[in-house]
């Protein structure tokens, strides 16, 4: 089974909020006698230099290291105190056979996406992560014998990207937290694109969850897909 998680962590919080225009994407994820937890990660997109300053001073922290560099990225090797929530969940996915598949964060919380044996391997996890103070929210569970949710529900990447960029950004809230604008900048779109993914993208999601499939054709499907390129 695989799950996807928000996550709130103090893992880099730090960092990232004096380094705000910097992600990161965990690389790896490890843990020995001597180390608690050791986490090599890749940063794109900030001010190294006050990144790296900012990770000197986290408490949470023993030590940390750039040991590569490619292009406008660079990977970090660090190393967490064994008082940090962090630790004790690691040691729950390992004990429950789960892995990491991924996990990320742009400055506005962690994502990640895990995989386990079963659902009750799932609830597992999250009950140890409860009671150790480290706060999870399941945001999608799937068979990883299926796709992943956009594609289950025939969205696009661009849809679910577009769709996911809107919700974070309280663009559907009333009164809206963001405009469409706000919504096609972060994208790195125009206005007009992402407004055509959005209309797109739940129309797809209403066709995938409330109507008659039956009534909507193949052919149909591809020249909205097509449409998002």
């Amino acid at each position: 089974m695989i799950v996807e998680f928000d996550i709130d962590s103090d893992v880099l919080s730090h960092a990232l909020q004096h380094a705000p225009e910097m992600s990161v994407v965990v690389d790896q994820l490890d843990a020995s006698d001597a180390v608690p937890l050791r986490n090599l990660f890749w940063a794109t997109g900030g001010a190294f230099e006050t990144f790296e300053d900012a990770l000197a001073e986290d408490p949470t922290i023993t030590a940390f290291e750039c040991i590569a560099e490619e292009g406008d990225a660079r990977l970090y090797r660090v190393q967490y105190t064994d008082d940090v929530p962090e630790v004790a969940a690691y040691r729950a996915s390992v004990a429950l056979d789960g892995v990491v598949l991924r996990a990320e964060n742009d400055g506005s919380g962690w994502l990640v996406r895990m995989r386990f044996p079963d659902r009750e391997s799932i609830a597992a996890f999250c009950e140890r992560c409860w009671e150790s103070g480290f706060d999870l929210r399941i945001r999608a569970v799937y068979d990883q014998r299926n796709e992943a949710p956009e594609k289950r529900y025939g969205l696009t990447q661009a849809q679910y990207e577009t769709l996911l960029t809107a919700l974070e950004h309280d663009y559907f809230s009333i009164p809206r937290g963001a405009s469409l604008r706000d919504v096609a900048d972060e994208l790195g779109v125009s206005s007009q694109a992402a407004s055509e993914r959005l209309r797109r993208g739940m129309k797809t999601l209403v066709r995938a969850t409330l109507a008659d499939p039956e009534e909507y054709s193949d052919a149909e499907a591809a020249a909205e897909a097509n449409a998002d390129q």
